[in-house]
């Protein structure tokens, strides 16, 4: 079982692209994520060496007003994947990535993350693809190029996400460590 959170600012896609990948659905009406919601999801991936896995998700959507701030850093403790979404068409949305990721950084340091360019359908795009090319090389992370509304890419940047998960996941128990928000199979857990 693996807990991702959402970040990112407000209006950006994060609840778009969360409830494509769960429920392959979309809304043009925007609704304020309030404090925080989320989704489960069960996938069975095929490992790049060949074994089948299945792999339970939780999915939190955490809001992007900055009214939240506090109750976000609590929701994002033993977050095994991140996805720090901004808006093509907002540039101001793609500025904020670096304070995203600082401050999920520092509550969950060994997260796989991904930074995502939402809303590539749109014709009004301002941030170049370029731009995220960068932000690869400058944060040392996963970029992809999403649009929820058409369901472009988001379903590969989920299943990215999880399959490298699960490979931190095995290096982290060959090397005897515990991964912060893995949860042993057999023992009662809950999520945070």
């Amino acid at each position: 079982m693996f807990k991702l959170v959402a970040l990112g600012d407000g209006a950006v896609g994060k609840t778009s692209c969360i409830k494509r990948y769960t429920e392959d659905s979309f809304s043009e009406r925007y609704i304020m994520t309030i404090g925080t919601t989320f989704a489960l999801k069960t996938v069975s991936l095929e490992m790049p060496e060949g074994r089948e896995v299945t792999a339970r998700v939780v999915l939190w959507d955490l809001a992007g007003q900055p009214t939240y701030n506090e109750l976000r850093r609590r929701y994002m403790a033993g977050a095994t994947m991140a996805i720090i979404v901004y808006d093509v068409t907002r540039p101001q949305t793609f500025l904020d990535i670096g304070e995203w990721f600082t401050r999920l950084i520092a509550v969950c340091p060994n997260a796989v993350v991904s930074v995502v360019a939402n809303k590539i359908d749109r014709p009004d795009r301002l941030v170049p693809p370029e731009a995220g090319k960068m932000v690869t090389k400058w944060l040392d992370v996963m970029h992809y190029e999403t649009s929820a509304k058409t369901g472009e890419n988001v379903t590969d940047l989920f299943t990215d996400l999880v399959q490298r998960a699960i490979e931190k996941q095995k290096q982290t128990r060959q090397s005897g460590k515990k991964q912060p928000g893995s949860i042993t199979p057999g023992k009662p857990s809950k999520i945070t």
